[in-house]
């Protein structure tokens, strides 16, 4: 039997939680240390000897094993808990490794389950190998997608290597210039301390902010400059946490499994079956379009299966920055999806009748946050006149609607739902970013519709399918209440009758 007896974590784990008690704490250990207090100081001190006992006793009550086909996994001080695994439902191990990891030659090994995840950490590299061999080789008897990298590269197939200036653009795609500028105009005042800070010279900053304080337009002036050398730090700083984060990007394809590497100083290795891929999705933001490109993700069972590369804990963007050609490339060789059929594949859109009603939304939804304005500019007594304000919440609300309709006009454009026996092609809009999803179609539990008096009216109502797998819900807005009926047929009245 391919059995592992009761085993513990590496010791190192007792260092692991002091580290991460202190990271969680940081601030509050900073600003305690500044007081220079004893009584503080003899607190902190406690502190760090009760992360000290807590890691120690982590270490002697946190255990695993493999055992008759099934992994056990212990762990917990005042609550223990154990986790008796079948083997079978286990979707993906993966490993990653930090610095102090990689200094001690350690790893950390996560096992994905349907909506769960366990990581053992920290483990001696040969010891996590052995047991990611073992269970790999109980869950497909001969089949062995062993992680250890000589020999994982003798049979894979790379499907994608990022260089540094292809990561330098994709960190530069990142930013989100908007948000950085509403923070620099939040925090302004703060942003010229730190300028004051950097130059080393407050005398002359002040002189320079005086001298153009005197005029209106070089008050603009000084607010051009910050902004642009803010932006050129964002977008600096966006640049280089991008590389090395995702630093030696590889995809590779070995047997029925995706192998994603990266990461300079927090190294990571993430397994995916393709048989277990929930959802695959083609993703065109904006500023992608402008280049010919798109980003593609794919959805599993797992939560929390990977924290950097997507905005969603269960979504893994393995194509983070290709062409689209590449990408759709991509899933017809390797997942086994041919595209083309599926965008001839007939389907149902938004009707032109449902304008009105997303237009009225629009008018209504805006409304809210100018008039919120509004109000704390004047309660809180702004040196501004009151038509002042009226005009610039007016023009506010007209920027606000100006876009919402747009977004509309780009929904009724684009959003479609077709579909087969295998899969649903569901092609939709999220703000100004065009999202084209395949999920597998398994068992359909619920269709559910929701409608209001407007809608109604014209015969619109907001559809939603509700089917196995993590986020594989399908919305449907402002469709035609018929296309309920349709669904209905060709998923639960058309199963019931096969059973």
């Amino acid at each position: 039997m391919n059995n592992i007896k009761k085993s513990r974590v590496h010791p190192l784990v007792i260092i692991d939680t002091l580290i991460k008690g202190l990271k969680l704490n940081g601030i509050l250990i900073l600003l305690a240390l500044k007081e220079q207090n004893w009584k503080l100081n003899l607190l902190i001190f406690a502190g760090i000897l009760l992360l000290i006992a807590i890691g120690i006793f982590d270490y002697f009550l946190k255990s695993y094993e493999v055992r008759d086909g099934a992994f056990i996994y212990t762990t917990g001080i005042i609550n223990k808990k154990v986790k008796n695994i079948n083997l079978e439902n286990i979707q993906s191990i993966d490993t990653s490794s930090n610095i102090l990891y990689q200094s001690f030659d350690l790893l950390s090994v996560d096992i994905n389950l349907v909506g769960d995840n366990i990581k053992i950490k920290p483990l001696k590299k040969d010891v996590a190998l052995f047991l990611i061999e073992i269970l790999n080789k109980i869950r497909k008897s001969e089949e062995c997608t062993f992680l250890e990298e000589e020999k994982v590269e003798i049979a894979q197939k790379e499907i994608l290597k990022l260089s540094l200036k292809d990561l330098a653009f994709y960190g530069l795609l990142r930013v989100r210039f908007f948000a950085a500028l509403g923070l620099i105009l939040a925090f302004n005042d703060k942003i010229r301390d730190v300028f004051k800070y950097i130059l080393g010279n407050e005398a002359y900053f002040d002189k320079l902010l005086q001298e153009n304080a005197k005029s209106v337009i070089g008050d603009i002036k000084v607010l051009i400059l910050t902004i642009g050398i803010f932006m050129i730090l964002v977008v600096i700083a966006s640049i280089i946490h991008t590389i090395v984060k995702y630093y030696n990007f590889v995809l590779t394809t070995k047997e029925n499994n995706l192998l994603c590497k990266y990461g300079l100083l927090n190294k990571k290795s993430l397994i995916i079956d393709i048989d277990r891929i929930q959802s695959v999705k083609l993703i065109y933001p904006l500023r992608y379009r402008f280049f010919g490109l798109a980003k593609l993700s794919v959805e599993t069972l797992t939560n929390d299966v990977s924290e950097d590369l997507s905005e969603k804990k269960s979504t893994i963007d393995v194509l983070p920055l290709v062409k689209k050609d590449f990408a759709r490339n991509f899933v017809k060789n390797n997942l086994s999806i041919d595209l083309e059929y599926y965008d001839n594949v007939e389907g149902e859109k938004i009707q032109s009748k449902a304008r009105i009603a997303m237009y009225r939304w629009s008018l209504f939804n805006c409304s809210f946050l100018p008039t919120i304005v509004l109000a704390i500019l004047y309660f809180a007594k702004i040196d501004l006149k009151l038509e002042y304000m009226i005009l610039g919440s007016i023009a506010f609300y007209l920027v606000l609607v100006s876009y919402s309709i747009l977004v509309k006009n780009y929904m009724l454009k684009y959003n479609e739902l077709s579909y087969d026996r295998y899969y649903f092609k569901n092609t939709f809009m999220r703000q100004l970013t065009i999202i084209t999803e395949l999920i597998k179609v398994k068992k359909v539990g619920t269709i559910n519709s929701r409608t209001n008096y407007f809608m109604n009216k014209r015969n619109l109502a907001h559809l939603s399918i509700n089917s196995i797998g993590v986020n594989s819900d399908i919305n449907l807005r402002y469709y035609d209440k018929s296309y309920k009926e349709k669904l209905e047929r060709d998923f639960i009245i058309l199963e019931v009758g096969y059973e």
